[in-house]
């Protein structure tokens, strides 16, 4: 992509510099990009809001008209450069790999700031590089919730389903992808993809799902996002949870537990049993005195039978 930059429009770029000075000594790495993206395109008049055509598109400032999402959009794939992972994980390999000065988070940020208009410029030795990267994830993603949209359609046909824009502040300051509106009310969505889910049961009782995801579930507050659901467009596979973090263990290796049965699934499932890890495996004896997991277990029993009847009672009126 071809822009010819006037002299003083590469003075004002280079005099922007001073803005992202604060975040050299900060681990704010997204502030820091998002500054440094500013201080490229605010000059060539290519930052600012989003057209909003309809009340699903309502962006923040960011760069516009330049390496946009899709033919339909406006917004820049570089507003995502702040959080892909991908991308930050690029400009650490070129920072070790040309950078002569040793490897500090502060000299990490000036060799960005020295070298920005090849990383992030229009016409940027990597720029293209790193659209790509990001590219890869924004085509999925895509695909993911236009799935999404669909079995949510199918699945409410009465009810009107919104899908955020690229840059919809509702999506990036919030985590909402989608909105199920209906006459119920209405529910927010934060649509993942997912690499495994299972089901399993421990000896002493307890029931979960375990789905492998790249999702921080104490990101997203109960607020804002009530349901995550869990997609897979190529296997068209699906599965829903409620946000209720009370019911959900972030585990190591991107592993969620979620101790409720979903929402809405078109999966099937068969149960395995997991084993407690030896600190926390049912003893013979706590305290001296004798355990019974058969008791626990028939003690659970009657408490599950006991809600599930009133739970009938409170439905049949």
């Amino acid at each position: 992509m071809k822009i010819v930059l006037t002299e003083s429009q590469l003075n004002s770029i280079i005099k922007k510099t001073l803005i992202v000075e604060k975040y050299k000594s900060s681990v704010d790495y997204a502030a820091y990009i998002r500054d440094t993206l500013r201080s490229i395109y605010e000059p060539l008049g290519l930052w600012g809001q989003a057209p909003n055509p309809n009340e699903d598109c309502q962006t923040g400032e960011g760069v516009i008209n330049v390496f946009p999402h899709s033919k339909k959009d406006k917004w820049s794939v570089l507003n995502r450069f702040d959080t892909n992972r991908k991308v930050k994980t690029r400009i650490q390999e070129l920072y070790v790999r040309f950078s002569r000065l040793k490897h500090t988070e502060k000299n990490f940020y000036n060799w960005i700031e020295k070298n920005k208009m090849k990383l992030f410029g229009p016409d940027g030795k990597y720029t293209q590089e790193l659209v790509n990267l990001n590219m890869d994830t924004i085509i999925s993603g895509n695909k993911n919730e236009e799935y999404a949209v669909k079995v949510l359609q199918e699945r409410f046909p009465d009810a009107k389903i919104r899908r955020y824009c690229s840059g919809d502040l509702r999506d990036t300051q919030k985590g909402i992808d989608i909105t199920i509106e209906s006459a119920g009310g209405s529910s927010n969505v934060q649509v993942k993809p997912f690499i495994t889910v299972s089901s399993f049961v421990e000896p002493d009782g307890d029931t979960f799902f375990e789905v492998k995801s790249y999702l921080e579930a104490n990101r997203y507050s109960e607020k804002n996002v009530n349901i995550f659901m869990f997609v897979d467009h190529l296997s068209k596979k699906y599965i829903l949870f409620v946000n209720k973090k009370n019911k959900i263990g972030q585990m190591a290796g991107s592993v969620l537990r979620f101790y409720e049965p979903p929402l809405m699934t078109n999966m099937t499932f068969i149960t395995k049993e997991k084993r407690k890890s030896k600190k926390s495996e049912p003893t013979t004896k706590l305290f001296g005195i004798e355990t019974d997991i058969l008791k626990n277990l028939e003690f659970r029993k009657s408490q599950i039978e006991k809600m599930i009847e009133k739970q009938k009672t409170q439905n049949s009126k």
